[in-house]
């Protein structure tokens, strides 16, 4: 059964997260994503956390599926290689620092001039040009520059940054929109697009309810917790038995079924809990209240009753509960990235379904270099290939001989 992006073929420069997962999502839905990777080494999570027999799973996690060429992009023969890969290819993926591509001699003015249907992404901290462009970038730093740490955290405690990567995940996801309108833009027109995607900006999205209330009453939020300002109950409450759960109560209607959930009917006639900002004004009450309810009953309990009366609300789960949850065994939420040494990663796979598109268990995850001579081939002719890239492939081997 085919896949949508089959007969894309990206070439991607990308290295740790942002990027990688930009290009992970085009690969499992049928791209030709090409690993372009410094040698010997490569990717440095080639080398990073949990590593079995020479092999890494922070690499599975996000490079799985992909091929592997081993360049070295200050090598001007190799470099013109890469040129004529161009003209293969729909799209070129990179985050490195703004600046670093063009230091190879490689800008979109030239991957344009030799192939004009090519899309050309460039996912970074800040953006490809302004006063930050030049700034080194990493997850944490940008949630701090976004403004979203200052969001974050316990009420009245220091600002927090969240425990996912998320200015890596939305900066890559974003990436991939961009790459795909560019590609869509280019069947369409015949010519590519340059994309500039930007984690800071990404950030600045996901903030936007916050963002748009500052600018409109240039009210300052402050953290809050697991709370949300604009409603209540929305947190998490402690069962008799030690165990919270997360709430999520605004509308009239469902506060009208939360009381019924737990025969509480003097809250439906409580003034100051007769609208969603009054609830909102009066959440400490609001949350007095659910205390003192919550109190009374298991979390079984508590479960059962918010369930029979729809009520909106969450367990809190460790990875342990993550692991046997329900809902993540049925979509098979977890899959197989599997190095050809036999060594295999359970990974989060793609949180996309699409129909036609056959779920995939097992996915096959590339040692460095692994590609190199297949995909050189196509350019430069088998024997030139081996002549070029044999060299590589040994420093590569030789640096992987020590790694345990």
């Amino acid at each position: 059964m085919s896949k949508p992006l089959e007969g894309i073929r990206i070439l991607d420069f990308t290295q740790f997260m942002s990027g990688p997962i930009c290009t992970l999502m085009l690969s499992d839905f049928g791209a030709e994503v090409i690993k372009l990777e410094n040698p010997p080494i490569g990717d440095t999570t080639r080398t990073g956390n949990i590593l079995d027999q020479g092999v890494s799973s922070h690499y599975a996690t996000r490079n799985r599926g992909k091929k592997s060429v081993a360049i070295n992009m200050k090598d001007p023969e190799q470099r013109d290689l890469f040129l004529e890969l161009v003209k293969t290819a729909d799209a070129v993926v990179e985050n490195f620092k703004p600046g670093t591509m063009e230091k190879f001699g490689i800008t979109y003015e030239l991957l344009e001039s030799i192939n004009p249907r090519i899309v050309y992404t460039s996912i970074s901290g800040y953006g490809q040009e302004g006063p930050y462009a030049g700034k080194a970038a990493y997850d944490a730093t940008v949630q701090a520059e976004s403004g979203i740490m200052s969001i974050t955290g316990e009420e009245g405690g220091r600002p927090t940054k969240c425990g996912g990567s998320i200015a890596d995940y939305s900066g890559g996801l974003v990436g991939c929109i961009g790459t795909l309108i560019g590609i869509v833009d280019a069947q369409r027109t015949g010519h590519g697009r340059r994309i500039d995607a930007s984690m800071m900006d990404a950030l600045l999205l996901c903030q936007e309810n916050m963002l748009s209330m500052y600018m409109r009453n240039g009210k300052l939020p402050k953290p809050s917790g697991n709370r949300y300002p604009a409603a209540s109950p929305i947190g998490d409450f402690m069962c008799k038995d030690g165990v919270p759960i997360m709430l999520n109560i605004s509308t009239n209607a469902q506060w009208k079924a939360f009381a019924e959930a737990f025969d509480q009917p003097q809250w439906l006639e409580n003034p100051d809990f007769d609208s969603m900002k009054n609830r909102a004004d009066h959440f400490r009450e609001v949350e007095a209240e659910v205390n003192r309810v919550f109190a009374m009953y298991d979390s079984e309990e508590v479960v059962r009753r918010l369930e029979e009366k729809k009520s909106i609300f969450g367990r809190i789960n460790n990875y342990e509960a993550i692991k046997n949850h329900p809902q993540v065994k049925f979509r098979k939420s977890f899959v197989e990235a599997e190095y050809d040494n036999g060594v295999k990663f359970t990974v989060p796979g793609n949180p996309l379904r699409i129909s036609g598109v056959e779920h995939e268990d097992v996915y096959r995850t590339t040692t460095m270099g692994q590609n190199t001579i297949e995909i050189m081939s196509e350019v430069a002719g088998e024997a030139e290939a081996h002549r070029i890239f044999d060299p590589v492939m040994a420093r590569v081997k030789e640096a992987y001989a020590n790694v345990h």
